[in-house]
This record gives structure tokens, sequence and C-alpha cells, in this order.
């Protein structure tokens, strides 16, 4: 009996394996690609794993089927993904997880964006002068907006016209209602802006609008109608 039972054992226990999966993969910042270490990762009726120093995670022993796995990381934004596996499978995966910054200090958040770009700094400076309006991203989410025509709404003294038929939209400032203000987008001259361009790609707008507020950034002979700046952000690992 003791022969028979070590054999069932010995046979049962690769049997079980076969009948689930394993999920390994590696959390990324898909602005910098460094690894989100911490992070709370959990499939739907397991145990929570935690990722580790390289933003690596391992869960073993899942069921086969549909999986639903949530990452969850402080200053992130949590992710939801669902997909099917097959008994036996290793799926391996490195996945990309988007910074908000909630809940962490206004400081850290500044030293991400004077790290990421310098384009982000100079944005952080004419902030902390305050000449014009400023909406940076956190700003916008926090408000609801999901376009930029939407953010702009926000803005005391702006409104918004579109032209249907060409797909444009133009902005006209109160201080100067008889002209269009200048556009930059990254720092480039543009002529007018999709209203409604993603809000999740932008880090931050300014406004500014009358030739008083305009920084030397954006002097010119058209400054006079005012100006907006819109910055975007780069996602090379998404």
């Amino acid at each position: 009996r003791l022969a028979l039972l070590a054999a069932v054992m010995t046979v049962s226990v690769p049997l079980a394996a076969q009948e689930t999966a394993t999920v390994r993969g590696r959390l990324i910042d898909d602005e910098t690609g460094e690894a989100v270490a911490g992070a709370v990762v959990r499939i739907k009726g397991m145990d929570p794993v935690t990722a580790g120093e390289n933003g690596g995670f391992l869960i073993i022993g899942v069921r086969i089927g549909q999986v639903e796995l949530t990452f969850l990381a402080l200053g992130y934004e949590g992710q939801t993904h669902k997909f099917q596996v097959i008994a036996g499978q290793t799926v391996n995966q490195v996945w990309t997880m988007t910074f908000t910054g909630e809940r962490l200090p206004d400081v850290e958040v500044q030293a991400r964006a004077q790290r990421i770009a310098p384009r982000y700094a100079d944005f952080e400076r004419r902030r902390e002068v305050g000449l014009g309006t400023y909406l940076r991203w956190d700003e916008i989410k926090a408000r609801g907006s999901s376009t930029v025509g939407d953010a702009l709404r926000t803005v005391r003294g702006v409104r918004i016209d579109c032209d249907q038929q060409r797909f444009e939209c133009f902005v006209k400032l109160s201080r100067s209602p008889h002209c269009f203000p200048a556009w930059y987008i990254d720092g480039s001259r543009v002529r007018s802006f999709h209203e409604n361009t993603s809000i999740r790609d932008v880090y931050g707008i300014e406004v500014y609008r009358g030739a008083g507020e305009v920084p030397g950034d954006f002097g010119g002979s058209d400054a006079g109608c005012g100006v907006i700046v819109l910055w975007t952000k780069s996602r090379p690992y998404r």
C-alpha cells in the first residue's frame, strides 16, 4: 500500500502542475523605462505578490482560463489586464505603468520632471513665477478633463471656436477677442489644435492672456494676442 501511495503521489504532482500556468513579468515606467519596484501584483482569486527591485514578479499555480491581472503602485495609475492562459503555459511579458504622482510630495514630482526632460523643468520654473495660468497633468486630471479642449475651457477668459467642416479649433482670449493667440507645442510654433486631442499625453499647458504676461521664452511680434503653450509627454516604452 505504501508503494502504491508513493506511486500515486509521484504521478499526481506533475499532473497538477500541468493543469495550471505561470505568469512572470516585469513592470517599468512608460516614460523612463525604469523599474517600478514595490508594485503590488495580484491575480484575482490569488494572494498578491510584490514586484522586486528590478520590477520583476513571478506567480505560479495560476488556474487556466481567463486571468485578471492587476498592478498597483504609489504614484502610478492602477492597471488591470485580462487574458487567457492554457495548462502548462508560462506568460513572460514586460508591462508598462503610467506615472500620475498621486499622493506623492510635490518636490518628488518636480524632481522627476527635471530628470525626464529639460522642457518640463522650464515649465515648472515659469509655473513658480506664476505670470500666466498653468495646468499641470495632475491638476488636469483632478478637474476631470479628457481632452485639450476640456482643459482650456476651465481657464477663465478662454473661449474656443471650432470649424466642424475643417476639423480645426481656435482659441480666443477675453483680453484680445479680435485676434488669435500664438500656439506652441513642445517649443514649436503651430497654427491651431485639435480640440479632441487626448489629455493623457499632455504634461502641461501654459496660457498667457496678454503681452504683459508672456515670458521672454515666447515673446515676439504676435505675442500681443496672447500665447498658449502645450507640452506633451514622451512615452517611448508604452
